[in-house]
C-alpha cells in the first residue's frame, strides 16, 4: 500500500537533489563530483527502497541534462534500492554503499564506459574509481545528515529497526560517518589543490617554451629578412655589371647556407643570377628562360616596392623543396625610384629542426610552425604531420575545468583532448604551438588519485579499530548500569514511546521526542518542474527563430537581410584599418533552363551545392557569403589583397564549372556562374546599394561576353 506522506517526501527531495545535481562541482578535466544523490540515501534510510527509486530517478534526470548521459537512469536507481533494502535489513548505508561499489556499481559503470565513452584505457580507472569515492562521500553525508536530524523531523512510519543497536556499533558507526566524510573532503581538496599546481607548472612550462622558441624563429627570420635588405641595397648601390652578379650572388649565398637557393631577376621576371646554379642549370641561365613573374614575392617586392615573406610553397626549377621566399627590389644606383629587378632567398625549412632541438628540457614537447594560410612548415617528428599540408586542429575541452588550452590534431572530432598547448604569433602572421601530450597529465593525475585513496583506505580501516576499542571501553560501564536499571523496573508503556534507533544500553534510561510531521503538496512541486521545462523550451525556440531570420533555409548560407545589416560595420572596419574591401555578385548562368529541364528539386540541389563550394572557398570569419535572391549570391570580403582577389574569384569560378553535380543516381550536371565584382580601397562610398548597383553593371557586362565570367573593376575612393 503506497503511504502518501513517504511519496510526498521522496518527491520533495527528489526535486531538491534534481536541482543540487543541475550543478555538479568540477573538478579536474572533465571529471565532477555529484552531491544531490545524498537526497535518495536518506529517503531509503527513512521510506525504504522504491520510494528511494523515485527520489534517485529525479535526481538522476538533473545529471542528464547536466550531462546528457543516460548512464545515471541504470545506477543510481539501482544504487537506490540496494541502500533501501539494505536499510530494512539492519545493515549501515555506509557500509552498504561500500559493498554495492565494490560488487555492482564500479564494474557496472566501467563496462558501460567502456562500451560507450569514448576514453583513453589509462583514463577509465580513473574515473571508475572517482564514482566509487563519489558514492561513499554523498552516501556519508546523507548517513550524517539522518543521524543529526533531531527526532521531531523523521517522518511517520518511517522504516523500522528490527533489531536494537548496541550504543558501541551505533558509536563505532557515528565516528566512521564523521571519519568518512572528512578524510574524503580532505582528499578532494589536497587532491584538486595539487592538480592545479600542476596544470599550472606545465602551462608556465608550455608558455616559456613558446616564447622561447617564438623569439628564436623570429631572430631566424629577421635574420635572413635583413640578409636579403642589405644584399638588395648592396647590390643596388654597387656600379657592377649584371654580368657580373653572378658572382657576388654565389659568394653572398655562402654566407647564408640557411637559404636553400638565392636568385637575381630583372624587371621581365627572368632570372639573371642563382645560386647554387647547378640546381638550375647554365643553359636554363643563359637562355633566361625561367620566368618567376607570377610568382607572389616577385610581384610585392618589384611593383610594391617591399621586403617581403610569403607563405609556404614548393619550389620550382630549383627543386620540389618546401620553401618560404625573402625578396626586396633592386634599383640602379642612378635611379631609386623605379625598381631593375628583384634578390630572392629561399628558406630552407627543414633547418626549424634546430631550433626545436634546442628544446629539449621537456622531452614530452613538439612545435608546429604554420603560415598565414595555415599551412605546416616545420612540424616535430612525434606529430606526424606533412610540410605544406593544412593544419588540422580542434581546440576542445570547453566542458573541461582546467587552466589548460587544448587541441586535437588526430581525432578532431574527440571530446577527450590530445593536447595542451602554447601558441606564439611571429610578426609576419605565421604562428608556432609548442603542445605537450595530455594523457601523461592525466596519468600523474590518476596515479595521484590512486595513491591519496589508498593511504586513505588505510587510515580509515586503522582508525575504525581504534574506535571500535575507544567505545567499547567507554560504553561496558553504561551497559552495565542498563542491565541494572532492566532488573529495577518494567515500565514498557515508557519503552514503547522511544525511538526504535535507541542503543539498548540507553533504552532502559530515556525516551525520545515524538517524531513531527512534514508535508507538502506534491502537486504545486510538479508545476514548478513543467514551468522550468517549458522555459527550456522556450529559450530553444527563440534561438531557432533568431538562427531563420539570419539565414537562408535552402543553402544555410546568411540572408539578404543579414548582409546588408552587417555591411555598414564591416566596410567601417576596413575604412579604419585602410584596407579593400571587395564586392561580387555571383550569378548561375542559364538556371531557369535547369529548373524547367531537370525540374525545380534539381535546381535545388545546384543551389546547395555552389553554397557548399562558396563556404568551402571563402572560408575567413570575416567574409560574409549570402543568398541575395533566387540564383543570385554575394559574397563580401573585407581586407582582402586587391591584386589577388579576382584571380581567387576566377579559380572559384573555375572549381564551380568543374564540379559535377549529383541530381539523382544516374543524372548529373555541370554549371557555370557569372561575376561580377568591385575592389576598393579605404573610404569608398558606405552604402550598399551603390556598391550592388556597381557589382551589378560588371556582372551584366559577364553575362553579355557569353556568361562563365568575372568581370572585375577597381573603384575610385572618396578619401
Amino acid at each position: 500500500m503506497i503511504n502518501k506522506q513517504h511519496l510526498a517526501f521522496a518527491f520533495i527531495l527528489g526535486l531538491l537533489g534534481l536541482l543540487v545535481n543541475l550543478y555538479p562541482i568540477p573538478l579536474f578535466g572533465n571529471q565532477q563530483l555529484i552531491i544531490g544523490n545524498l537526497f535518495f540515501v536518506i529517503v531509503a534510510i527513512f521510506a525504504g527502497p522504491w520510494y528511494a527509486l523515485i527520489t534517485a530517478l529525479l535526481c538522476s534526470a538533473g545529471l542528464y541534462l547536466a550531462w546528457d548521459s543516460w548512464h545515471m537512469f541504470l545506477l543510481f536507481p539501482l544504487e537506490a534500492i540496494w541502500l533501501g533494502f539494505a536499510r530494512r535489513r539492519d545493515v549501515y548505508s555506509l557500509f552498504a554503499d561500500i559493498c554495492f561499489w565494490l560488487l555492482l556499481g564500479m564494474p557496472i559503470f566501467y563496462l558501460f564506459a567502456e562500451l560507450v565513452f569514448e576514453l583513453p584505457d589509462s583514463y577509465m580507472t580513473f574515473i571508475t574509481l572517482k564514482q566509487g569515492i563519489n558514492g561513499m562521500l554523498y552516501t556519508a553525508l546523507g548517513s550524517i545528515i539522518v543521524t543529526l536530524l533531531p527526532s521531531g523531523l523523521h517522518i511517520k512510519d518511517r522504516v523500522s529497526t528490527q533489531k536494537r543497536k548496541s550504543f558501541n556499533a551505533q558509536l563505532t558507526y557515528t565516528f566512521t560517518q564523521i571519519l568518512t566524510l572528512a578524510l574524503l573532503v580532505s582528499a578532494f581538496i589536497f587532491n584538486n589543490n595539487s592538480i592545479n599546481q600542476q596544470q599550472i607548472d606545465v602551462k608556465r612550462n608550455l608558455d616559456d617554451s613558446a616564447n622561447h622558441l617564438g623569439l628564436a624563429t623570429q631572430t631566424f627570420i629577421d635574420n635572413h629578412i635583413r640578409a636579403i635588405d642589405n644584399a638588395a641595397r648592396w647590390l643596388s648601390f654597387t656600379d657592377q655589371n649584371t654580368s657580373k652578379w653572378q658572382g657576388l650572388l654565389t659568394k653572398l649565398h655562402q654566407s647564408y647556407p640557411y637559404f636553400i637557393s638565392m636568385l637575381i631577376a630583372d624587371e621581365q621576371g627572368l632570372i639573371t643570377a642563382a645560386s647554387p646554379i647547378s640546381r638550375l642549370g647554365k643553359d636554363t641561365l643563359n637562355n633566361k628562360s625561367l620566368s618567376i613573374k607570377d610568382r607572389h614575392y616577385f610581384q610585392e617586392a618589384f611593383y610594391n616596392q617591399l621586403s617581403f615573406i610569403s607563405p609556404a610553397f614548393l619550389g620550382r626549377g630549383f627543386g620540389n623543396d618546401p620553401i618560404v621566399a625573402i625578396s626586396a627590389p633592386l634599383y640602379d644606383s642612378r635611379d631609386r625610384i623605379k625598381p631593375r629587378g628583384i634578390i630572392e632567398g629561399s628558406l630552407n625549412l627543414t633547418k626549424f629542426a634546430q631550433i626545436d632541438e634546442r628544446n629539449r628540457e621537456y622531452q614530452q614537447q613538439a612545435m608546429v610552425l604554420v603560415d598565414e594560410n595555415n599551412l605546416v612548415i616545420y612540424a616535430s617528428k612525434s606529430l606526424e604531420m606533412t610540410p605544406l599540408t593544412p593544419l588540422k586542429s580542434s581546440t576542445i575541452g570547453l566542458k573541461y575545468k582546467t587552466s589548460l588550452d587544448m587541441i586535437n590534431f588526430n581525432n578532431l572530432s574527440s571530446s577527450s583532448p590530445e593536447f595542451a598547448f602554447s601558441k606564439y604569433v611571429l610578426k609576419n602572421g605565421w604562428s608556432l604551438y609548442v603542445v605537450m601530450p595530455f594523457s601523461p597529465l592525466i596519468k600523474q593525475v590518476e596515479q595521484q588519485y590512486l595513491t591519496t585513496f589508498t593511504i586513505l583506505l588505510f587510515a580509515f580501516v586503522t582508525t575504525v579499530l581504534l574506535i571500535q576499542v575507544i567505545s567499547g571501553r567507554l560504553t561496558e560501564p553504561l551497559e552495565s548500569i542498563a542491565q541494572k536499571f532492566n532488573q529495577w523496573g518494567k515500565d514498557n508503556k515508557a519503552l514503547e514511546q522511544l525511538n526504535d534507533s535507541t542503543p539498548l544500553e540507553i533504552y532502559t534510561l530515556s525516551k525520545s521526542i515524538q517524531q513531527s510531521k512534514q508535508a507538502l503538496i506534491s502537486y504545486q512541486l510538479e508545476l514548478e518542474e513543467k514551468v522550468a521545462i517549458r522555459t527550456i523550451e522556450l529559450e530553444d525556440a527563440n534561438a531557432k527563430l533568431q538562427s531563420l531570420a539570419e539565414k537562408d533555409e535552402l543553402t544555410q548560407l546568411y540572408n539578404r537581410r543579414y548582409a546588408e545589416s552587417h555591411f555598414p560595420a564591416i566596410h567601417d572596419m576596413c575604412k579604419r584599418s585602410y584596407a579593400a574591401l571587395a564586392f561580387c555578385i555571383i550569378d548561375i548562368d542559364h538556371f531557369k533552363q535547369i529548373n524547367d529541364t531537370y525540374g525545380h528539386q534539381a535546381g535545388d540541389t545546384a543551389l546547395i551545392k555552389l553554397a557548399q563550394l562558396m563556404k568551402a572557398y571563402f572560408k575567413r570569419d570575416t567574409d560574409i557569403v549570402s543568398r541575395y535572391g533566387g540564383e543570385e549570391f554575394l559574397i563580401i570580403l573585407p581586407q582582402c589583397n586587391a591584386l589577388q582577389v579576382e584571380q581567387h574569384l576566377d579559380q572559384f569560378r573555375e572549381q564551380v564549372h568543374q564540379t559535377a553535380i549529383v541530381i539523382n543516381e544516374s543524372l548529373s550536371i555541370n554549371i557555370s556562374i557569372s561575376a561580377g565584382l568591385v575592389i576598393s580601397n579605404a573610404g569608398y562610398i558606405n552604402d550598399i546599394d551603390h556598391w550592388f548597383k556597381m557589382a551589378d553593371l560588371n556582372l551584366y557586362e559577364a553575362k553579355a561576353a557569353g556568361r562563365n565570367k568575372v568581370i572585375s573593376t577597381q573603384l575610385a575612393s572618396d578619401d
